[in-house]
């Protein structure tokens, strides 16, 4: 059997509201293609909602620290912790600035096993193009939450969630990153990656075309 630290979770995302295709494309002035996207990220969402609104007592206190150290209390994750990409801005497809929410996929038991502690302690996430020539028709790409390393800007999620036992009300801790200013009518091809842990898993891409 596989040691915890040696599995390879993956990234997964949101919106996925057909399985079938990874292109997220639509028009910010016409609600009919871009809603279907903000309904997909709002009901995924809910699932974080729900756990929430239940007492605190019976959750981990989860800051810099996870208070009490139980791996059977687990952390609760808030929405407003992805910045700008909030339900009530309709997470940026109006103001084609979409944003897209990343995941590290459900592993039992998985550990992430970092890679230099001294830069953070946690797994980060950053997204580029596919081809070289996709990057000067993405624009600015803001992640929330970020950190900042060796002058680069990467999502993290936080070492507090993990591992993921099964427990009840285990919610996995997200990252929003906003594409703020891509190019119009160009199709972007989008990789994002896990980095600053060992056996990251397969990237995810995916491509946005804004019209």
């Amino acid at each position: 059997m596989d040691s915890p630290l040696a599995l390879s979770p993956g990234l997964g995302m949101r919106p996925r509201n057909d399985f079938k295709t990874t292109l997220i494309a639509y028009a910010s002035s016409d609600p009919q293609t871009y809603m279907p996207f903000v309904q997909d990220i709002r009901t995924f969402l809910y699932f974080y909602e729900e756990v929430n609104i239940q007492p605190q007592d019976g959750f981990a206190t989860c800051d810099k620290i996870k208070s009490p150290d139980d791996v059977d209390l687990v952390c609760k994750f808030y929405p407003h912790d992805m910045g700008v990409c909030v339900k009530e801005n309709n997470f940026g497809y109006d103001r084609s600035q979409p944003c897209v929410i990343m995941k590290i996929n459900k592993v039992y038991g998985w550990l992430p096993d970092i890679v230099n502690k001294t830069l953070s302690n946690n797994p980060l996430v950053r997204c580029h193009g596919q081809n070289p020539q996709d990057l000067e028709n993405f624009g600015q790409v803001l992640y929330f939450p970020n950190i900042t390393v060796d002058g680069k800007t990467y999502g993290y999620f936080s070492h507090l969630y993990f591992p993921y036992l099964m427990q009840v009300a285990y919610r996995s801790p997200l990252v929003a990153v906003q594409f703020a200013s891509p190019k119009r009518h160009v199709l972007l091809m989008v990789r994002c990656e896990l980095f600053n842990v060992r056996n990251p898993g397969d990237p995810m891409d995916f491509e946005i075309l804004v019209d």
